[in-house]
C-alpha cells in the first residue's frame, strides 16, 4: 500500500505525496538568533566593563562579530538541512523505485546520524512510510508514536497524522484509529482537495466509516474516492477496503 505519506524533500514536483513546510523552523529561527544576539550582546558588555575597552574599538568589533553570528549561524542551519535533504532524494528514489528495504536502511542510516528536531523529525516519518510499505505496522506505528509528544505544525502534523491513523487501521486497532482522525479533523480539513494529500485522506474516510460499522456509507466514499483518485497507489489500499466492506454480506 503507497497511501502512507513523506516529507517532501525536494523543491519541484515528484508526483507523489510529499510537501515540506519551512514557515515553523523560519520562525523558531528568528526566535534563536534573537536570543543568541541578547546574550551575545550581555556577554560582550561585561567584557567590555572588565577590560576597559574604549567605546570605538568595543562597537566595531561588536558590529563585526555580530554580522558574522547572525549571518552565520543561519546560514549553517540551512546548509545543514540541505544537506540531509539532498541525501533524502536520494533515498527517495529508491522508495519510488520499490526497493523499500534499501530506503529504509539509507533512511536509518540518515537518521542515526542527524542533528536538530527538524532533520530527525522529518527522517522518522519518512521512514514510518518504508515500513508501512512493507506492511511492519507496528514498527511504523512505534516511530510515529515516538513524535506524538513533540508539537508538529503544517504538513509535519498532516502527514505525521495520516501515517499514524493507517497504522491503526491497518493492525485492527480500529478504536485508536478512530479517536485520532475524528481529532484530526481540523488538520485533515486544509487538505482534502491536495492532489498531494486528499487521496490518503479519503482512503481515511472509507477506513473510519468501516471503524463505525457505516458500510453504506464506506461503499459510497469508495466509489467516489475511485473517480476522484485514479491514482495506482492507492489501488491496492481500495481492493482491501472494498474487501473489508463486502465481507459483513456475505456473512
Amino acid at each position: 500500500m503507497d497511501s502512507p505519506q513523506l516529507i517532501k524533500v525536494e523543491y519541484g514536483q515528484l508526483g507523489f505525496c510529499f510537501q515540506m513546510i519551512l514557515e515553523d523552523q523560519r520562525m523558531k529561527r528568528i526566535v534563536k538568533i534573537i536570543m543568541i544576539g541578547f546574550c551575545l550582546g550581555v556577554l560582550l558588555l561585561f567584557i567590555k566593563i572588565v577590560f576597559q575597552i574604549p567605546n570605538s574599538v568595543f562597537w566595531q568589533y561588536y558590529l563585526i562579530f555580530s554580522g558574522i553570528v547572525l549571518v552565520g549561524l543561519p546560514a549553517f542551519n540551512v546548509f545543514y538541512n540541505r544537506h540531509y535533504l539532498k541525501q533524502m532524494n536520494a533515498a527517495v528514489r529508491l522508495y519510488k523505485a520499490g526497493h523499500t528495504e534499501e530506503y529504509i536502511a539509507e533512511v536509518e542510516s540518515l537518521r542515526r546520524r542527524a542533528k536538530g528536531r527538524f532533520a530527525n523529525n522529518m527522517l522518522t516519518i519518512n521512514l514510518s512510510a518504508g515500513y508501512c510499505k512493507l506492511k511492519q505496522y507496528g514498527k511504523a506505528a512505534e516511530l510515529l508514536e515516538s513524535l506524538s509528544h513533540m508539537k508538529l505544525s503544517g504538513e509535519y502534523q498532516l502527514v505525521h497524522r495520516i501515517n499514524l491513523c493507517l497504522c491503526y487501521f491497518y493492525q485492527k486497532q480500529t478504536d485508536r484509529a478512530v479517536t485520532l482522525y475524528e481529532s484530526s479533523q481540523s488538520v485533515f480539513s486544509r487538505y482534502r482537495n491536495s492532489r498531494l494529500h486528499g487521496g490518503s485522506i479519503a482512503v481515511l474516510d472509507i477506513f473510519a466509516a468501516i471503524g463505525i460499522k457505516d458500510y453504506v456509507r464506506a461503499a459510497e466514499l469508495l466509489q467516489a474516492a475511485r473517480s476522484t483518485w485514479d491514482d495506482a497507489r492507492f489501488a491496492e489500499d481500495f481492493c482491501y477496503l472494498e474487501e473489508i466492506i463486502h465481507q459483513p454480506q456475505a456473512e
